[in-house]
């Protein structure tokens, strides 16, 4: 599983003015020059306060590097993303089956509810169960926002 759902839809909110969506997105790779669609989340990141990026790899192989260094763990997800207590946000994950456990952790650790987390991939449930418990209750599938027309 790669980064791809979650750019498909900033760029669907990219396309919509109209759309009040905010993302905070946070990219892992093993390299700088590993990070999908850097370029283009960096130029959306620059030209719209809607969206605002952050990259961390696992080692860094350049001097110019300013993102981050290590795996994603809590430390990290608090620096980039809001805080677990606005009401408003959705948390959505999307990698590799440790990459997933990892976040989901950190999330953990963090206080966010599983209700507000969504797993893209086939065991998004199963691994929410191991972080969260086998009665963790999930998130909903529809939410009360529009995103390019649909309910």
């Amino acid at each position: 599983m790669s980064c791809q759902p979650a750019v498909q839809i900033v760029r669907e909110i990219m396309a919509n003015p109209k759309d009040h969506t905010i993302v905070s997105l946070l990219l892992c790779a093993a390299k700088p020059a590993d990070i999908p669609y850097r370029q283009e989340l960096q130029k959306y990141a620059l030209l719209d306060k809607r969206v605002k990026t952050s990259f961390t790899v696992c080692e860094v192989d350049c001097d110019d590097w300013e993102g981050g260094e290590g795996y994603i763990d809590a430390n990290l997800l608090s620096n980039a993303l809001p805080s677990q207590e606005e009401s408003s946000h959705r948390v959505l994950v999307s990698g590799g089956p440790r990459l997933v456990m990892g976040v989901l952790q950190g999330l953990r650790v963090l206080g966010y509810s599983s209700e507000k987390i969504f797993v893209y991939g086939q065991f998004g449930v199963q691994q929410i169960r191991a972080v969260y418990g086998k009665y963790a209750k999930l998130a909903q599938h529809r939410e009360n926002h529009i995103i390019n027309g649909y309910y």
